[in-house]
């Protein structure tokens, strides 16, 4: 076979342009690089670089020349079928040397020997073709294609049409004619038309949904008063409160009254809504001879009279930690609480 002699063809590359349009400068040069490197990859035998190195070089610069140097690349690696669709692609071309046509088709058929020819015929003909697990393409840029023996699956598709496949057994030196002719999908069915419709008065009328009202401020200002009702006394605890969740409130305040200092503490909501039982827990610091520290536990409800004004009432025990000498009997004390929160 004397395709080998067809690779110098490469190296005059930059003489021959395709017909349609003119690439880049750019790509032209690109792609007689790439040939040039792939002549020598050819030339010690290492066909598959070659054929990498063509194949690029054929889609920077779409040149007929290149084909037979992919197709002749491709019979050195025993790939016959894919060998001859490369030269059917260069007797198809509308810009292939008509003085190499003659011998293109001799070893056209040589190959053909060895290989399964397909005449396809698809409608319609802007359906996509796909031959095995080849790569899908236009219907029209595979009327001709050469498989290897065996069994092969046409498949064709169209977004307007029901997809198809025939499979066949291909034997070596056979003409296989192969027509699918897809089926037109049904038009979608009309929307029906929508009924009448009669408005009829019957004397209902539809009030406006009352506003909804904004969540409440996550901030308060605070102020609760602390009865000590064992001591007949009390003193008053004016603050900030913070909601950390709906359900969970922080409160930090100075504590007023015979004796100053500061308190700290959160509650908790058991349940949601304008009525919300509570339990709290604290602890307040004041100073009677040095800081004196106690531990408040409460139980009590908050009632919401609007998103701005929150009242409050407790039942809670304070137990001091470290009581003075005058508080030494004092240590356990019941300590209700009432108060309101204010919040913008």
């Amino acid at each position: 076979m004397r395709v080998v002699t067809w690779l110098v063809v490469a190296v005059m590359l930059a003489t021959t342009t395709p017909a349609a349009s003119q690439p880049p400068a750019t790509d032209k040069l690109d792609a007689k690089a790439l040939m040039q490197s792939g002549l020598k990859l050819y030339a010690v035998k290492d066909f598959l670089g070659a054929l990498a190195v063509f194949r690029t070089a054929y889609a920077r610069f779409a040149s007929t020349k290149i084909l037979l140097n992919i197709g002749t690349t491709l019979t050195k690696l025993e790939r016959k079928a894919e060998a001859a669709n490369a030269y059917q692609r260069y007797l198809d071309a509308a810009d292939s040397d008509s003085t190499k046509r003659k011998e293109v088709m001799k070893v056209l058929g040589e190959l053909d020997a060895a290989v399964t020819l397909l005449e396809l015929s698809i409608t319609p003909g802007e359906a996509e073709l796909q031959i095995n697990d080849e790569d899908w393409a236009p219907a029209t840029s595979a009327v001709h294609h050469r498989v290897a023996p065996g069994p092969v699956t046409v498949r064709a598709r169209h977004p307007a049409y029901k997809p198809d496949e025939q499979v066949v057994n291909a034997t070596a030196g056979a003409t296989l004619p192969i027509a699918i002719a897809l089926v037109e999908l049904p038009p979608p069915p009309p929307l029906p038309e929508p009924a009448p419709t009669f408005i009829v008065d019957q004397g209902v009328r539809v009030t406006a949904p009352e506003p909804i009202e904004p969540p409440r401020s996550r901030f308060a200002l605070l102020a609760v008063a602390h009865i000590d009702v064992s001591n007949s006394g009390g003193a008053g605890l004016f603050g900030v409160a913070v909601d950390l969740t709906r359900r969970l409130e922080v409160q930090a305040a100075a504590l007023l009254g015979p004796k100053k200092g500061g308190y700290a503490g959160a509650s908790f909501a058991i349940v949601t809504g304008k009525l919300r039982p509570v339990v709290s827990a604290g602890v307040p610091v004041f100073s009677a001879r040095g800081a004196r520290y106690a531990v408040r536990g409460a139980g009590g409800v908050e009632i919401e009279v609007g998103r701005h004004l929150t009242l409050i009432a407790e039942i809670g025990v304070e137990h001091l930690v470290n009581p003075g000498p005058d508080l030494a009997a004092q240590q356990l004390l019941v300590i209700p609480a009432i108060g309101a929160a204010g919040r913008l």
